[in-house]
């Protein structure tokens, strides 16, 4: 079967507990999410998640299905608010693969077509996506998919007693 996108809707419940237990584990929450003040980042709440997704009409969450099973998720934004180069053409993405016993096997790059292929139907040829410095397990993948650094947002995230930039990245897709 391989892997494939479902797109989920605010009335699929089951979905966002597991995209809320993804967001708040320990071992990944920090590189999904900013922490934008000093301390402990703060669990995300199931009725947040839901609500962040039934009001813009402009995100679409899909579940990352490898062989019919829910591994992780990605989102799409076509209409983001703080795009580092702010353009009509540009979608925001953001990718999680939260089972922990699937990462590292491929699944990432499977998914990183499809969501280009998604954007393109979605009317855009540019993505944009933002990876935190101390990522750079994260940062490497994404550049030998193709994307590139355009600029970094110093002090953006607060992590291990530190402050870290935000690095943006984009990739060119209608090419």
């Amino acid at each position: 079967m391989g892997v494939e996108l479902k797109k989920i809707t605010h009335k699929d419940i089951d979905d966002f507990k597991l995209i809320q237990k993804w967001n708040n584990d320990n071992s990944i929450k920090y590189l999904l999410r900013p922490n934008f003040k000093e301390g402990e980042i703060e669990d995300i709440i199931l009725e947040e998640l839901i609500e962040g997704t039934r009001i813009n009409e402009y995100k679409h969450t899909y579940m990352i299905v490898e062989n019919d099973k829910k591994v992780g998720f990605v989102t799409i934004n076509t209409n983001f608010k703080m795009l580092f180069n702010e353009s009509d053409d540009t979608a925001w993405i953001s990718i999680c693969v939260g089972d922990n016993k699937c990462r590292g096997k491929g699944i990432g790059l499977k998914v990183m077509k499809l969501l280009e292929d998604k954007v393109m139907k979605l009317g855009k040829n540019k993505i944009e996506l933002g990876v935190f410095e101390y990522n750079t397990k994260a940062i490497n993948f994404y550049k030998k998919n193709g994307y590139k650094a355009i600029g970094k947002s110093e002090n953006f995230v607060y992590y291990n007693g530190n402050w870290y930039s935000d690095i943006r990245m984009e990739k060119q897709i209608n090419l």
